[in-house]
C-alpha cells in the first residue's frame, strides 16, 4: 500500500539524509480507520559513514543503523494517534562492534534531533553492550529505556501522531523520526573478504488507536557482502550484458512520454505520464523531456505553487535523458529524442531496476553501473514542517534546501554489495556502480538497484544507461603491428597483458590466412602467473610466439593472442578477449636469398633537431645498398635515402653515419633495408626517436626473452654502462659492461638460453643513474 503523502503543499517523494549511504527496507501497515487514525510508514536502513561518496563495504568500516518511522495524521486522543510505541534492535556482536555514545534521533534528512546516553538512565535510550541489545521509547511520554528490564515489552514506550507540533514535521501533517546507532564491521580478523555477515532485522512495536491489538513493523534482515572496493573498470569494454530496453538505455522516440513502461522498473512502482503532480510517490515517468507538459527549456520559472507550470510540482528540474551525451555530466538537452526514467521514491524501499543476467562467464570481473542525477533542488523541508519554498525555511548545517537525498543500493542474488552515498543536487548527472568478480562455475546472476534513503521532501531522481560489463585488460603487440620479414628468416611476436586484476592468465597464440574470418590455435594453452608492476599499479605478463621460417606463402599471415579467465573460457568465443582491431599482420618479400651482410649495432641521437643515425655491419657484401626508411606511427615506412656500402666482399667491420635533413618535431621510427643488386635483403631492427631525450632511460625492451635479451637504451652523452641480470633471489646470473653513444642504443645480453624460466630483473648503470626493468625468460 502506498502512503498517500503528496497534497497541495508536498513537493515530491520522500526520502533520506544528508551525505552517507544507507539501504532501507520499509513495511505498510493497514490503516484500520482513515478517518481517524493515522497512517504509519516504517523502514529499516544502514549508512556507511566511512564512504560517504559510495563504496562496498569493508572490515573496519562504520555503518550507522537507522531505523525510520514516518507517522501522517491522527491527534491527541488515545484513539486517534500510536500508542506503547517502542523500537528494538540487536548487534550482531560476532561481526560488528558498538561505536560508544552513538544513540541519536535525526531527522530524514540526518539533522541530529535528540543524542541519548548508552546507560540505562533517565532518558529513553539504552543499548546493553554484553549482549548488543538496542531499545529506544518513542514519543510524547516516554519513560526511560531499560533493555534489560523492559525488553520488548510496552513499559515505558511514548505515543506518536502526525500533526499538531509533532517534531520533526513533514509540512505539518506527517511526523518523521530516524534512530540510529552505529557500529563497526569488526578489523580483528573475524570478518574476511568475500565473506557474507548478516544484519539483525529489529522492529517497531505499537498499538494502533485504542486497539488492543499489537502492531509489528517485521522488517527482514540484510545480508551485507564484504568485497574490495576496486572503483569503477578502468577498461570496462564488450557487450553490455543488460540484452533489454535497448542494452539499458531506455531508447528514444519523439513523444513525450515513453507508452507501456519497462519491465526494469518492478511493482510496486508504476508508470504515470508527466503532469502538473505526476508521477508522484511510489511512481515512475519514462519521457525525453522531464516537464508537465513537453516544454524542452530547462530555464523556465519555478512555480509559486505546486502543481502549476512547466515544473513538476513547481520544483522539478527540466532534462533530457543521458545516453549518447557529448558532455556526459551535463546530458543531453530536453526533448531530443532519447528517453529516461525518473523515480519519485516513497518511503518503501522499492526496488527501482531489476533483472537476471545469464550468459555470464565464470572467475570474470564485471562493472555493474548507472548514470543517475538528483532532479530537485527545492524539495527540502526543515523541522518545523516549512518546505524550501515557505518563508521561514532554514536548510541545516551543510545543506542545501534539495531535502533527502537519493541514495541507491546496489545488489547481487540478495546480498547487499555497494551503496552509491548520498547524491547531492548539483544539475548533473554522476556515475555510480562497482566492480564484482563471479564465482567459479558462476553464468547468471540477478541484480537489483534499490532506493535506500528515508522519505519526506526529495529523493526523486533519474536513472539511465545501466550496464554491466567486463573488465577487460590492456594488450599491445611487439615489435610492430605490421612487420615486414625477408623470407627464409625466423619471425617473433610478442604481446604485453596488462590489467588491474590478475585473472586473465590463461591464453594462446592464433593464426589466420583469410583476414581474421577464421583462425587456427598454432600453440597450446599457456598458462602464466600475472606480476604485480607497482609502477603502472597494474598486474603484467608477456606472450611470444616464434615462427622459425617464414616464407612468401605467409605473406598477409596474420596472428593473435586470445586470453581468458580459465581453461574452460578459452574455447567460449563469448568468455575469451582478444585486440582484434591490433591483429599483427606479416608483410613477407622475398629478399633473394640470405645476405651475407649482419648488422652489428644501429643507434640513433638527436643533434640541432636532426635525427642522425649510426650503424656497424660484418661481412659486408661488395655491392651492399643501404636504404633508410622512416614512419611516423611505426606501421607505415617511406624510404627516404640511400647509402652506398664502401667495404670489400668479406670485410670484418664497416660503420655508417647518415643525418635526417627534415627537423624531428614528434616521435619517429627508423629501419634500414640492406640489399644487394641481385635483389638480397635483411632489414635491421627498428629504431625510435624523439625530440626530448631522457638522460638515461629504457626506450624498449624485448620481453619475454628467451637465447637472447635485447634493450634499447636513450642516453644523453657518451659512456660505460654496467648491466646486469639478477633472478628472484638476488643473485647476478649475467653481467656485461656496455659501451653507450649519444641517442638511442640497441643492446643485449646473449647465451640467456640455458637460464631457468621465471622472472628477472635487467638492471643497468650509468653514471650514478640506475635503471631497473623486470622480464620474463620463457622456455625456447
Amino acid at each position: 500500500m502506498k502512503t498517500a503523502l503528496h497534497h497541495t503543499s508536498v513537493r515530491a517523494s520522500g526520502k533520506r539524509r544528508t551525505l552517507l549511504h544507507c539501504f532501507l527496507a520499509l513495511c505498510v501497515l493497514p490503516c484500520v480507520d482513515a478517518f481517524a487514525q493515522p497512517t504509519v510508514t516504517t523502514g529499516k536502513s544502514f549508512v556507511n559513514i566511512s564512504r560517504p561518496n559510495g563504496g562496498t563495504f569493508l572490515p573496519g568500516d562504520i555503518i550507522e543503523v537507522r531505523a525510520t518511522i514516518a507517522v501522517i495524521g491522527g491527534g491527541t486522543t488515545a484513539a486517534t494517534r500510536l500508542n506503547n510505541l517502542r523500537y528494538n534492535d540487536t548487534i550482531n556482536l560476532t561481526k560488528f562492534e558498538y561505536i560508544d555514545n552513538s544513540l541519536q534521533m535525526i531527522s530524514n534528512e540526518g539533522r541530529l534531533q535528540t543524542a541519548y546516553s548508552d546507560n540505562a538512565d533517565l532518558d529513553s535510550g539504552h543499548i546493553h553492550k554484553s549482549s548488543g541489545r538496542i531499545r529506544f521509547n518513542i514519543g510524547n511520554s516516554a519513560g526511560a529505556a531499560d533493555v534489560t528490564t523492559q525488553g520488548e515489552s510496552g513499559t515505558g514506550s511514548g505515543r506518536l501522531w502526525g500533526s499538531g507540533g509533532m517534531r520533526p514535521s513533514f509540512f505539518g501533517s506527517t511526523c518523521i523520526r530516524v534512530y540510529a546507532f552505529r557500529v563497526r564491521i569488526k578489523n580483528d580478523g573475524s570478518v574476511a573478504v568475500g565473506e557474507t555477515i548478516d544484519m539483525p532485522a529489529g522492529n517497531f512495536r505499537y498499538n494502533r488507536g485504542s486497539s488492543g491489538s499489537l502492531s509489528s513493523s517485521d522488517f527482514t534482515p540484510y545480508k551485507i557482502r564484504i568485497s574490495p572496493d576496486y572503483g569503477l573498470c578502468a577498461n570496462a569494454a564488450g557487450s553490455n550484458a543488460i540484452v533489454g530496453e535497448s542494452g539499458g538505455t531506455f531508447g528514444s522516440g519523439t513523444a513525450q512520454n515513453r507508452a507501456g513502461g519497462t519491465s526494469f522498473v518492478p511493482l510496486p512502482y508504476t508508470m504515470l505520464d508527466f503532469g502538473a503532480n505526476t508521477p508522484n510517490d511510489n511512481y515512475y515517468g519514462l519521457a525525453n523531456t522531464t516537464s508537465t507538459d513537453g516544454t524542452v527549456n530547462p530555464n523556465v520559472n519555478y512555480s509559486s505553487g505546486s502543481g502549476s507550470g512547466s515544473r513538476v510540482f513547481g520544483v522539478w528540474d527540466i532534462i533530457g535523458d543521458h545516453t549518447g551525451a557529448a558532455d556526459q555530466t551535463l546530458g543531453n538537452w530536453p526533448g531530443t529524442g532519447g528517453y529516461t526514467v525518473v523515480v519519485n521514491a516513497s518511503y518503501e524501499t522499492n526496488r527501482a531496476f531489476t533483472q537476471n543476467i545469464s550468459g555470464l562467464c565464470e572467475d570474470t570481473y564485471y562493472e555493474f553501473s548507472a548514470w543517475f542525477r538528483n532532479i530537485c533542488r527545492r524539495c527540502g523541508c526543515d523541522s518545523s514542517g516549512k518546505g524550501s519554498t515557505v518563508p521561514g525555511y532554514r536548510p541545516g548545517p551543510s545543506n542545501d534546501s534539495s531535502g533527502v537525498r537519493p541514495n541507491l543500493n546496489f545488489q547481487i542474488d540478495g546480498e547487499d554489495v555497494y551503496t552509491s552515498g548520498n547524491i547531492a543536487y548539483t544539475g548533473t548527472w554522476v556515475k555510480k556502480g562497482f566492480v564484482f568478480k563471479t564465482k567459479t562455475g558462476q553464468t547468471s546472476m540477478t541484480v537489483t538497484i534499490r532506493n535506500n534513503a528515508p522519505g519526506g521532501g526529495g529523493n526523486d531522481w533519474a536513472i539511465d544507461d545501466i550496464g554491466v560489463r567486463t573488465c577487460l585488460p590492456n594488450m599491445k603487440y611487439s615489435p610492430t603491428m605490421t612487420p615486414t620479414v625477408c623470407q627464409g628468416s625466423p619471425f617473433k611476436v610478442t604481446d604485453t597483458i596488462r590489467s588491474y586484476f590478475d585473472n586473465y592468465r590463461f591464453h594462446r597464440w592464433q593464426t589466420s590466412m583469410d583476414n581474421g574470418v577464421t583462425w587456427t590455435n598454432v600453440s597450446a594453452v599457456i598458462d602464466s602467473t600475472p606480476h604485480y608492476n607497482a609502477a603502472l599499479n597494474m598486474y603484467e605478463y608477456w606472450s611470444s610466439y616464434i615462427n622459425p621460417l617464414i616464407t612468401v606463402a605467409d605473406n598477409g599471415r596474420r596472428y593473435r593472442l586470445v586470453i581468458a579467465t580459465s581453461t574452460a573460457n578459452l574455447t567460449n568465443n563469448s568468455c575469451r578477449t582478444t585486440d582484434e582491431m591490433n591483429g599483427v599482420t606479416l608483410t613477407v618479400n622475398d629478399c633473394g636469398g640470405t645476405l651475407a651482410t649482419k648488422f652489428l649495432n644501429f643507434s640513433g641521437s638527436v643533434h640541432n633537431n636532426k635525427s642522425v643515425l649510426k650503424w656497424t655491419v660484418t661481412g659486408e657484401e661488395q655491392d651492399a645498398i643501404y636504404g633508410i626508411q622512416r614512419s611516423a606511427d611505426g606501421i607505415n615506412y617511406a624510404s627516404i635515402a640511400t647509402v652506398n656500402g664502401t667495404a670489400t666482399s668479406g670485410s670484418d667491420q664497416t660503420s655508417y653515419a647518415f643525418t635526417d635533413p627534415e627537423d624531428l618535431t614528434r616521435k619517429m621510427h627508423y629501419r634500414i633495408f640492406v640489399q644487394t643488386k641481385d635483389n638480397r635483403g635483411t632489414f635491421s631492427r627498428t629504431l625510435q626517436l624523439e625530440a626530448k631525450q631522457s638522460p638515461f632511460a629504457f626506450i624498449s625492451v624485448v620481453n619475454p626473452f628467451q637465447r637472447e635479451l635485447f634493450f634499447d637504451i636513450s642516453t644523453d652523452r657518451n659512456g660505460t654502462a654496467k648491466a646486469e641480470l639478477i633472478d628472484n633471489m638476488g643473485k647476478t646470473v649475467k653481467r656485461k659492461t656496455l659501451e653507450l653513444r649519444e641517442g638511442v642504443n640497441q643492446l643485449s645480453l646473449a647465451e640467456t638460453d640455458a637460464l631457468p624460466t621465471g622472472i628477472y630483473i635487467l638492471r643497468v648503470e650509468c653514471g650514478g643513474i640506475v635503471i631497473t626493468r623486470r622480464v620474463l625468460k620463457q622456455a625456447h
